[in-house]
């Protein structure tokens, strides 16, 4: 049952990775985004602005990053990215300046606030814009496919994608023979705590490795956790996000999070925020190191 449930995987792999690879690299192309928006790309982009630190790593590892004209502020990686002109931050980006910068082809995340959207899409009519919205790590696997595709990076694109379902199928085999999955809950922001729903990418990190996610829900996906909640479902491990404000001591002494397995045990661990936040290539090392610290701390 166990091998059969494990070729089965690689089943499903090598059938998304066959029909994701299927396309023409004639111009004009047609793609589709995260949205279903059909978006026809009739010359490859030449002036790229990106809204969001992973499109930021994609379009860099897959060697568009010289044609990035404009990033945002939080663009750190690679260190190319902190010589590229900022247009402000994921929520309040500076419209006028991405204006003036006269993209091409801006491509941002379903989160992005939609007024400003609808109003970047106005003032620049022949631009195209393409809306990701992952949901799983073969949604970020795909997305590079389809930037790579977007911008004539297909060669590239597939070297990206290879290795990150390699590092998965690295894992795949290390996961099958866990017997006992952990609790976990995964601290993204403190005051209030908040927590990743399993519909989140995140979260499907969490399943890939067998971990019971103690927020059960789908909806929303970073919900908001009481300490009752927290102490109910007493998980064997707390992840901290690094830059989530929360600090390992805080969390130990807390007077009632104390009570907790994951304190008990000394299970409470810090986590990068890049390799497991920004659905990038990355997150295959972002993987990696979720499961050192579930089954190797």
């Amino acid at each position: 049952m166990l091998k059969f449930k494990k070729l089965s995987i690689i089943f499903i792999i090598l059938i998304l990775a066959s029909s994701i690879f299927s396309f023409s690299s004639t111009l004009p192309i047609s793609i589709k985004d995260d949205l279903g928006r059909e978006i026809t790309i009739k010359e490859y982009p030449k002036r790229i602005i990106s809204l969001a630190p992973s499109s930021t790593e994609i379009l860099f590892e897959i060697g568009a990053g010289d044609r990035l004209i404009g990033v945002t502020d939080y663009c750190n990686y690679p260190k190319e990215a902190l010589t590229k002109e900022k247009v402000g931050g994921f929520s309040n980006p500076n419209i006028e300046k991405i204006i003036s910068l006269k993209p091409d082809l801006i491509v941002l995340y379903k989160s992005f606030p939609k007024e400003v959207f609808n109003q970047l899409e106005k003032s620049l009519p022949n631009t195209s814009f393409i809306v990701l919205d992952p949901k799983t790590y073969e949604d970020v696997m795909k997305n590079i496919i389809l930037l790579g595709k977007a911008v004539g990076k297909e060669n590239e694109a597939r070297k990206v994608y290879n290795n990150m379902l390699n590092g998965w199928l690295e894992i795949q085999k290390k996961v099958t023979s866990i017997k006992k999955s952990p609790k976990v809950l995964f601290l993204i922001w403190n005051d209030p705590f908040i927590s990743v729903s399993p519909s989140t990418f995140l979260g499907d990190l969490l399943k890939k490795l067998k971990a019971k996610n103690i927020v059960e829900n789908n909806e929303p996906e970073y919900p908001v956790l009481s300490l009752e909640y927290i102490v109910s479902k007493n998980p064997d491990i707390i992840i901290i996000g690094e830059m989530s404000g929360i600090s390992k001591d805080s969390i130990i002494n807390h007077p009632i999070l104390k009570n907790t397995n994951a304190v008990k045990n000394n299970k409470v661990i810090t986590v990068n925020d890049d390799l497991v936040f920004r659905p990038g290539p990355r997150l295959v090392e972002g993987l990696k190191a979720l499961y050192k610290i579930l089954y190797e701390n």
